[in-house]
């Protein structure tokens, strides 16, 4: 009787029977042809009238979903009906029911049951559903879904479908007047989707990129923003890097270690170890999420890109954050690859002003659009801007020293910007009182000795500097000169090396020989009187003091004079490798020759600043924060919470064996019964006097 019962409760306990068909799907198919034929029934109910609740028929499709992969042939209809429900009505069905729908083809999908290409392109509709929980666990699934289908290689087939898909979704907005419609919403969704597999690198191709270029032209601000911040890379996660940091190994300090002490197998495999996690880091820290200029440079047309954000730029009704981020891109743009576009900077004067909103951002970017392509007659009229309306006496501290840096970052990416007279009247401020402006004065002086010392005042060029000047041409302008030295070149030469040691570096490789007549030996040839001029004068430089030798011979002679051997390129490798480790830990900084010069901080044009002195109120809060916790006012004697107690307070609870042998304590039982009657007296008075 009992099992009757069980039986009976079976179709009405759907979890109960999910749980034995899952354990035995033969013993119990019946049971599941009865719950599919109610499927088909109720389906079929639901259709005349497709916006009711249905909670039972919700739970039956979550039912299907867990063991349909028992009954492949029975449930094969299943997926198609599902999708077919979703598609046409998936705007009126009821929240729940919809979402058990969406959760019931992601289970299928991954137990592959379903196809992505045929899923994925209806999760992309049904981004127009106003169900924000819905759209964030549909993106969530698309990514993954994705990734996984691009894990052991690219899928090129699904990418392209998918590609063309988002990039009609995407355009699909472009009619939408209002930012929450739905095909602005689904469009804004899909731009999530390839700006997050850009940055997981599964879709890290050209296509991908400039389909993000086409969203830079919404006319929906969210998604145009989206796009323009992932050009600019502002929405960057930092926050895991920084904790990455502080685990990197001190490489040269293991090598060290290695060299002076016993070489053992452990030190050798926590060695390879180390620079094994120093290589891995550098490879994270170079992704295509820092600053996305990787995707700038996929680019297909920057100059039509640069053209069309301009235009979009001037007749812009958006807020000036928007128009800021514009800005940026077009300047980034522009400085990356070295483009011609001079309306731009005639653009950029009427924001130098120091009262402009976010101008230490306006000098940034202006600096970020200038090259050495530019013609400088373009760049003058902003440098004379930027002196006349921050570098004068009657502004503040810190609006001359922006205006300082910002000076010194244009030039030093166009130097044939910078007249005469205007770099001797920068110069003037090396001196000023404040530290701000002076330093930034001298870098600028500093600056100009390395690219064109002409244009300085004698006094302000230098003894090695000025010594050297006859021998010395400025850069005119489209000029293009060759690279003059080898990258880690510097790092090798600080390592002394014998002849010996370089003998030593090319065993165990092969040289190549020829063997040829006439080709193997030299050749005496009779010296004209030019060459013996030459000789002579060479022979002189070699009497010269080694001190002025060092002070001439720059360091890219290494390659002039010396063969590199193949164990010179793998120590230079080492040697950078380190040279990573340390700027990594933070003990070492990295060469100004060696910075970046694709992007321009902020922090550079503001410069070093001084701690602003607090004013009355934040004294007061600086006061009150340091009073939190702590007792208002009194003594903490008494309170429990204290750090310790007092003498007497540990000397009253000592035991007594501690104490038996002190002085006081003889003393006492020494005492006579007068003696004793007096203490407790006083005592007494004093007790009284207390009040107790």
């Amino acid at each position: 009787m009992g099992k009757r019962n069980r039986a009976a409760l079976l179709a009405t306990n759907l979890p109960q029977l999910q749980n034995l068909i899952k354990r035995d799907p033969e013993s119990y198919k019946d049971e599941f042809i009865q719950q599919w034929r109610h499927f088909e029934s109720s389906l079929s109910i639901f259709k005349l009238k497709p916006d009711e609740e249905a909670k039972e028929f919700g739970e039956l499709i979550t039912f299907l979903a867990q063991v349909s992969p028992c009954y492949p042939k029975e449930s094969s209809e299943f997926p198609k009906e599902i999708m077919g429900l979703l598609s046409e009505h998936y705007q009126i069905l009821e929240p729940n029911l919809r979402k058990n729908m969406v959760s019931a083809l992601i289970l299928l999908r991954n137990r592959d049951i379903i196809t992505s290409t045929s899923l994925l392109s209806l999760f992309f509709t049904l981004f127009r559903c106003h169900d924000k929980n819905l759209r964030e666990m549909l993106y969530t699934h698309i990514v993954n879904d994705i990734r996984n289908a691009n894990n052991k290689h690219k899928n090129n087939k699904l990418n392209k479908t998918l590609q063309n898909f988002m990039f009609t979704m995407i355009t699909s907005a472009e009619g939408a007047a209002d930012n929450n419609s739905e095909n602005a919403i689904a469009a804004k969704k899909s731009l999530d989707v390839c700006v997050e597999l850009y940055k997981k690198n599964v879709w890290h191709d050209a296509k991908t990129v400039n389909v993000v270029v086409s969203a830079c032209f919404s006319p929906v601000t969210r998604i145009m923003v989206t796009a323009l911040q992932f050009f600019l890379g502002a929405d960057e996660e930092e926050d895991s890097s920084d904790e990455e940091d502080d685990d990197v190994p001190d490489v040269r300090r293991m090598q060290q270690v290695k060299t002076f002490t016993k070489k053992t197998r452990a030190k050798t495999r926590a060695l390879d170890k180390a620079i094994a996690t120093v290589k891995r880091k550098e490879r994270n820290r170079t992704k295509a999420e820092n600053f996305n200029f990787s995707a700038i440079h996929l680019v297909n047309d920057p100059q039509g890109f640069v053209e069309k954000l301009f235009a979009r730029l001037n007749k812009s009704s958006e807020r000036f954050e928007v128009r800021l981020m514009i800005m940026k891109l077009i300047a980034r743009l522009i400085g990356i690859h070295k483009l011609i576009f001079l309306s731009f900077y005639t653009y950029l004067i009427r924001y130098l002003q120091p009262h402009q909103r976010d101008v230490t951002q306006v000098l940034a970017l202006t600096a970020q659009a200038s090259h050495e392509i530019v013609p400088p007659d373009t760049l003058e009229p902003v440098l004379l801007a930027i002196a006349n309306n921050f570098v004068t006496e009657n502004m503040s501290s810190e609006v001359m020293s922006a205006g300082l840096n910002g000076i010194r970052e244009i030039c030093s990416r166009c130097p044939l910007a910078m007249t005469e007279t205007l770099l001797q009247d920068l110069t003037e401020y090396k001196g000023h009182r404040d530290k701000g402006i002076m330093m930034a004065s001298r870098s600028l002086i500093g600056l100009f000795r390395e690219i064109n010392p002409e244009l300085l005042k004698k006094k302000d060029r230098g003894k090695g500097v000025t010594m050297s000047l006859k021998d010395f041409k400025p850069a005119q302008y489209g000029e293009a000169r060759a690279a003059e030295t080898i990258d880690g070149l510097d790092l090798l030469s600080k390592e002394k090396t014998t002849e010996e040691d370089d003998a030593a570096a090319w065993e165990g490789w092969e040289v190549e020989s020829d063997d040829s007549e006439g080709e193997g030996d030299w050749v005496d040839v009779q010296q004209s009187d030019d060459e013996t001029a030459i000789q002579v004068e060479m022979d002189s430089d070699e009497e010269k003091p080694k001190e002025e030798e060092e002070n001439q011979e720059p360091v890219e002679n290494i390659a002039l004079t010396k063969i590199l051997t193949p164990q010179d390129f793998a120590r230079i490798n080492e040697l950078k490798t380190m040279n990573k480790a340390e700027q990594i830990i933070g003990k070492r900084k990295q060469d100004t020759n060696e910075a970046s010069e694709e992007i321009v901080d902020e922090s550079t044009i503001l410069g070093p600043r001084k701690k602003k002195k607090q004013d009355y109120e934040e004294r007061l809060e600086s006061i009150k924060a340091g009073r939190e916790g702590r007792s208002k006012f009194g003594s903490s004697k008494g309170n429990p919470d204290r750090g310790s107690t007092t003498n007497r307070e540990k000397a009253r609870n000592k035991a007594f064996m501690m104490v038996v042998h002190k002085r006081s304590v003889k003393q006492k039982s020494k005492l006579s019964l007068r003696e004793k009657q007096k203490q407790l007296r006083t005592h007494i008075n004093h007790q009284k006097k207390k009040g107790h």
